[in-house]
């Protein structure tokens, strides 16, 4: 595989999503590591200063581990969005064209509280990517 887009929440199902998409991309493939933090609102409790927080851990967290691989035989880049992660998944994978989508199958998202199961589910019953939930 060239391009692909991995859900990271900082869960063990995401960190095993990242582990099989390392091995599965191609020398001088594209890594794409998507942490989506929620937006300030009454629905979700977070308020500005928490989705702040959040924020800086979920940036944190990925510059860890995009520092950690820069050394492969390929490219690895951090994002971070807002929003609905099955939304933002769907919508940062055919922004970017990638050939595939890799989550963890279930997991609590330290970054969030959300359930990467439900999120997976979304994402596979609507992404016009191919998806692939690693368990």
């Amino acid at each position: 595989m060239n391009k692909i887009l991995v859900g990271f929440d900082g869960s063990e199902g995401s960190k095993q999503a990242l582990n099989r998409s390392i091995s599965l991309i191609d020398e001088n493939g594209e890594l794409f590591l998507l942490a989506v933090i929620p937006i300030p609102s009454d629905k979700t409790f977070v308020d500005n200063e928490m989705s702040k927080k959040i924020e800086n851990k979920a940036k944190k967290m990925i510059d860890e581990i995009v520092h950690d691989f820069s050394q492969q035989g390929f490219t690895i880049t951090g994002i971070i969005e807002k929003g609905d992660p099955s939304v933002r998944i769907i919508e940062t994978s055919n922004r970017l064209n990638v050939d595939l989508i890799v989550l963890g199958s279930k997991g609590t998202s330290k970054i969030g509280y959300y359930l990467l199961g439900s999120v997976a589910n979304k994402v596979v019953q609507y992404a016009h990517k191919p998806v692939m939930v690693v368990r």
